[in-house]
């Protein structure tokens, strides 16, 4: 069933939220979708902004909770994929980690296709980002936004989910986006 406006509103903490959301993600772009990445942007062009917004930032999340930003285009090289978070973080009102993630991207798009094709001159993906010179260039931004992951110890990245969702329920929904 449909997550409504009113269950965001009435939910009384941040992991009744966050478990709310999580749920309507799951439930919208299930395992099967997520699998299909042509079929999982078909659907996730589909989904209400502030949901789309934070599938969007999801793995980026994971990525920065695990390794860094230079490391995230590692993780996620897909541009559709770049795109969706860059959007995410803008929508998600997380201007200034937006534009870190979109200087980084920047830095990144002349080594897109030796990471979507994994040639990295024989070289071991960590000491390849210290070659070309993107560990130096995302230090000071992964000290940012790991900061941001820190003050917001629970959900990291994700909190920004809630403040969104408290917000703007109805950027949430199904029913209320088509309306």
């Amino acid at each position: 069933m449909a997550l409504k406006s009113e269950e965001i509103r009435a939910a009384e903490s941040d992991e009744a939220l966050f478990n709310l959301l999580s749920a309507e993600l799951e439930r919208m772009l299930p395992e099967n979708v997520q699998e299909d990445r042509e079929l999982y942007h078909q659907k996730l062009s589909a989904l209400p902004k502030g949901l789309r917004a934070m599938a969007g930032i999801h793995a980026f999340d994971v990525s920065m909770s695990l390794d860094s930003l230079a490391w995230h285009f590692g993780n996620q090289n897909d541009e559709r994929d770049l795109r969706e978070t860059l959007n995410g973080l803008r929508e998600l009102e997380l201007p200034e980690i937006a534009d870190m993630f979109e200087q980084m991207w920047d830095f990144m798009k002349p080594h897109m296709s030796a990471l979507q094709t994994g040639d990295l001159g024989g070289n071991e993906f960590s000491d390849w980002l210290v070659d070309i010179g993107a560990e130096d260039f995302a230090d000071a931004k992964d000290d940012y936004i790991w900061a941001y992951c820190k003050e917001h110890e629970e959900y990291g990245l994700l909190s920004s989910w809630l403040i969104y969702a408290r917000k703007y329920p109805e950027h949430c929904t199904e029913t209320e986006s088509q309306a």
